[in-house]
């Protein structure tokens, strides 16, 4: 008999369902970035005006995230967005942005980085750390909210490999 799931212990409420489960039966490593071929060339809108390449978003926005130590599993992977979700986000741009905010961002705020938003997300000096404000700031600032300029992340411009130069030159 064979099951087929997917689990990831950053989920605090199945760490013990995993650990019994890792101890039970055999467990194949899926690389973060696998598959990602299939999400290369998605194009999404951040703003009514601004589209940017997924995967290039995410891989730079999980460079940020290794900078600041945090782990693997909570990376964003190729399919954090759904692949139906990816492929119609152009033709729905009002609604993609809702679930931008509502799943990446928020994501990123509550379990990933709330310990560390100042290192994140680039807000004003005066304007608090807070959700609201995050998404304000994004609404205005889309990519400059992650810290990432809209050029890295725009598949016109660049390939994959001179977005990670141009990221690795800026923390430099």
């Amino acid at each position: 008999m064979y099951i087929w799931a997917t689990m990831n212990s950053a989920d605090q409420g199945v760490f013990p369902m995993d650990t019994a489960f890792k101890r039970r039966w055999n467990f194949e490593y899926i690389g973060i970035n696998e598959n990602e071929k299939e999400v290369e060339n998605y194009e999404i809108p951040l703003t009514t005006n601004v589209s940017v390449n997924w995967n290039l978003l995410r891989k730079a926005i999980n460079k940020k995230l290794i900078d600041l130590k945090i782990n693997e599993d909570k990376l964003l992977g190729p399919f954090f967005l759904s692949d139906a979700t990816l492929k119609n986000a152009i033709n729905d741009k009002e609604n993609f942005i809702k679930l931008f905010k509502s799943k990446v961002i928020m994501y990123l705020f509550e379990d990933v980085i709330k310990m560390k938003l100042h290192d994140f997300f680039v807000l004003d000096k005066d304007k608090p750390y807070i959700y609201s404000e995050i998404c304000t700031e994004f609404d205005v600032n889309p990519c400059s909210v992650f810290g990432i300029k809209e050029s890295d992340v725009s598949k016109k411009e660049n390939s994959s490999t001179e977005v990670e130069d141009s990221i690795t030159k800026q923390d430099k």
